[in-house]
């Protein structure tokens, strides 16, 4: 029996100059942190960007810090999938009194999924509604869960595989659904680095190359003397290389005293 084929359907094919247009139209979500001076004022509507950086350095603080500031507005969601078990909600009340936010609007703004394997977090992306549009979207500690899993080089390339399909269907509804997503990452040691080497070459993000072609905009987190952190944007597709200071405060991340 001949089995029917699959309809192809063939993309359309525009100008340079239509693409253009559609360009101008596209819309930022501004985080107001120093981070949007990396990244041409915010968070494209249709774009991922990882914040990546060892444990503690502040990348859970600025998704809560942009989170409170978009739940603010009425009506504004967030979808937050926490692998990682880091999502405080009385660090977001604290973050939307400190800004004069209504906390109580902020909290019920944004909608928490905790999962605890890669099984719950596909299913947690495939549960986001098809037609409605939340502001935001923040996968913190993208990674974790398949590192979990997936232990041992004969896992390697399965784990590379279902963390890739992962990232596409993520990539794919950011895009379709002008959504501004967040992920979070952390580091593993390059094995070829040296003490010579800027500490955002000897620290890479977990998932290599996997994660590269699927993100906008990469930023490296480091931490400096006085409590200081330095978030660094070291790949785009965009921008040059820059970097810029913040603090982290009852406010969440905030621009350092001599750059207010």
């Amino acid at each position: 029996m001949n089995k029917k084929r699959k309809e192809v359907k063939f993309p359309e094919l525009k100008t340079a100059k239509q693409l253009l247009e559609e360009e101008l139209k596209i819309q930022r979500l501004k985080t107001n942190t120093p981070i949007d001076n990396l990244i041409g004022g915010g968070i494209r509507e249709d774009e991922v960007i990882e914040v990546y950086g060892e444990f503690g350095v502040g990348k859970t603080q600025f998704c809560f810090t942009v989170a409170c500031q978009v739940a603010s507005q009425p009506d504004a969601t967030v979808y937050w999938i926490d692998c990682e078990d880091t999502f405080r909600p009385e660090r977001i009340r604290q973050i939307a009194q400190a800004r004069g936010y209504n906390p109580d609007q902020v909290l019920a703004n944004i909608h928490v999924a905790k999962v605890t394997s890669t099984a719950e977090q596909f299913g947690a992306l495939e549960a986001l509604p098809k037609n409605t549009k939340p502001k935001l979207l923040i996968v913190d500690g993208v990674t974790t869960l398949f590192r979990a899993e997936y232990i041992g080089r004969e896992q390697l390339v399965e784990k590379q595989q279902q963390l890739r399909r992962f990232l596409h269907r993520l990539k794919t509804y950011s895009r379709d659904h002008k959504v501004p997503t967040i992920i979070t990452n952390q580091v593993y040691a390059n094995p070829d680095g040296t003490p010579f080497q800027p500490l955002d070459l000897r620290e890479l993000a977990i998932g290599g190359h996997t994660l590269y072609h699927v993100i906008n905009n990469r930023i490296f987190i480091r931490k400096t003397k006085e409590g200081k952190r330095i978030a660094r944007l070291v790949d785009s597709s965009e921008y040059p290389p820059a970097e810029t200071p913040f603090k982290i405060t009852e406010k969440g991340i905030e621009a350092p005293p001599e750059q207010e």
